[in-house]
């Protein structure tokens, strides 16, 4: 019988969607939980599962022991490759798939980037044979953590404050289409020893990603832009008064950032063919509106 492959960040958000990918295909596969995990959708769904810190190289090194492959889809910002990366060379393992992000990318000095560049590094270093995907922002359901709060904004308001012009470029990518895509390259040796960057069918603005929502929505809100130096500036000042806001001011640099990222060698190599933003947003705009 085929050994399992190892999936991380099973419990989350684009995980639950790779376990279901895997399950489609009739992929055997264990599920790693955090030691305080919720099993719950593990259960409901019969997948096997084992409660493990992934920063622990000792107990990933136990379980990786029975598997194939590491499939990593947890967050690689936390600090855990290394210790993931030891785990799989002392097991014996070779295959490994990390995800990693297009926010890799980002000119602001974001706490989270150095640890991320540290860790795809690491992994470049290593003797896997190794892929590392990056998506952009990645939406599909009213659980993402993106998309979900600018439809439900739109729904409940009349008006939305844009911080800049609205007119850079985002390319956010169908949850769907990112666990196909980790499914599908898992024996693909084409993608060895590469690191993918993986978006969505077109970029768009900000302005036409809100007018897209308002059209699934049939809702017209009113736009208020704001100079978005102006609002960094305050909000700046306001953070080192120790004031807590909604919204932070590299949020807002962030945002006035373009975040578009071609996808040709992934539709080289594996015929990556993402979803329209149109066709997707419609999908979960649809699913919330029927919650």
């Amino acid at each position: 019988m085929k050994k399992p492959i190892l999936l991380t960040g099973a419990n989350g958000f684009t995980g639950k969607f790779v376990c279901l990918e895997l399950i489609k295909r009739k992929i055997p596969f264990i599920a790693v939980l955090s030691p305080n995990g919720d099993p719950f959708w593990m259960q409901s769904n019969s997948i096997d599962y084992e409660k493990i810190d992934i920063n622990d190289a000792d107990q990933m090194q136990k379980v990786l022991m029975k598997c194939s492959t590491l499939l990593n889809v947890a967050s690689i910002g936390f600090g855990a490759a290394p210790a993931l990366i030891e785990a799989c060379e002392k097991s014996g393992i070779k295959r490994a798939i990390f995800v990693s992000t297009t926010s890799i990318y980002t000119k602001l000095n974001a706490p989270s980037k150095s640890i991320r560049l540290f860790a795809e590094r690491s992994i470049m270093k290593s003797k896997l044979n190794w892929t590392i995907i990056r998506p952009t922002m990645i939406y599909g359901t009213e659980n993402d953590r993106n998309m979900i709060r600018l439809i439900k904004w739109i729904k409940n308001n009349k008006f939305i404050p844009i911080f800049g012009n609205g007119k850079s470029l985002q390319q956010p990518i169908y949850v769907k289409d990112l666990s196909w895509s980790l499914v599908e390259i898992l024996d693909n040796k084409s993608t060895y020893f590469k690191s993918l960057n993986l978006s969505g069918k077109e970029a768009l603005t900000f302005l036409d990603i809100i007018n897209i929502v308002e059209k699934y929505l049939n809702k017209k809100i009113f736009k208020i832009f704001f100079p978005a130096k102006f609002i960094v500036f305050i909000l700046l000042i306001l953070e080192k008064m120790g004031f807590n806001f909604p919204i932070k001011s590299e949020q807002v640099k962030r945002l006035n950032e373009d975040k578009n990222f071609s996808y040709n060698e992934a539709k080289i190599i594996f015929k990556f063919s993402p979803t329209s933003f149109k066709k997707g947003i419609a999908k979960e705009i649809k699913n919330y509106l029927e919650i």
